[in-house]
């Protein structure tokens, strides 16, 4: 009897400390979108500068979903799209033109700069009341970049047309940020996140009719590409509490 007893509080044990941790686990899929702001070389807007990106601010949005094992710590998987504008096209135009000793240029953008990325990594959650948390992220995974391409027209030359074409690769890349959360019901947060982005794609780059005096000219884009990320969002609880 004694010995049954025992087995009976070891088992209630178990079963208690087993709905504990289950009680603790929650999923969550958050939808956040805002603001994607190039940082570095990408930003730049230089001609005589090689690494120059002629980015300009654009948006980003993510698709995230997070499994915390307990209260603090959790794995999470993201799923993201930045798109940037194109800044400095009169000085890109300007610069061809005096290379090349021509009257004047036209320039005409052709595509966009944009980012998809697939990024997983450890996440850390600290409570900060009943209704607010903070969460801690560190993610790495692979990113896809495209840059835009354009077309140059020389007012001088026989053949007056010059482009420089669209062009993908891809590479590592990696995401350091944090996030508040404001729980609105038991399964609805709204958040306001930001992240430090960067990645370093291996970008070949290609030219039709380009000739010796045409101007600058780069044979790959093989830079670092840092953005900040500014976004909001909603995070619903799929299961836990």
């Amino acid at each position: 009897m004694k010995k049954t007893t025992l087995i009976l509080i070891a088992c209630m044990a178990t079963v208690g400390t087993f709905a504990q941790n289950a009680a603790n686990k929650i999923v969550t899929l958050s939808i956040n979108g805002g603001t994607a702001i190039p940082v570095g070389n990408f930003s730049k807007t230089d001609y005589a500068d090689l690494k120059s990106g002629y980015a300009t601010t654009g948006g980003h949005f993510n698709i995230t979903g997070t499994y915390y094992f307990n209260k603090n710590w959790g794995v999470g998987a993201l799923v993201g799209y930045s798109q940037f504008g194109h800044t400095g096209s009169q000085s890109l135009s300007d610069g061809y033109k005096e290379d090349s000793g021509t009257d004047s240029t036209t320039l005409y953008l052709k595509g966009n700069n944009h980012m998809l990325s697939v990024l997983i990594g450890p996440y850390y959650r600290i409570p900060a009341g009943n209704k607010f948390s903070v969460d801690v992220r560190v993610l790495g995974g692979y990113v896809n970049t495209h840059l835009a391409g354009f077309q140059v027209f020389y007012e001088d030359y026989t053949d007056n047309a010059m482009s420089q074409k669209e062009s993908s690769g891809g590479g590592f890349g990696f995401q350091v940020g944090a996030g508040i959360n404001y729980q609105l019901t038991k399964t609805v947060a709204i958040k306001a996140n930001g992240d430090y982005f960067s990645t370093k794609p291996k970008v070949d780059i290609a030219y039709d009719n380009f000739v010796v005096n045409s101007g600058r000219r780069l044979s790959s884009y093989n830079q670092a590409i840092n953005s900040i990320n500014l976004t909001l969002g909603f995070a619903f609880n799929l299961f836990g509490k």
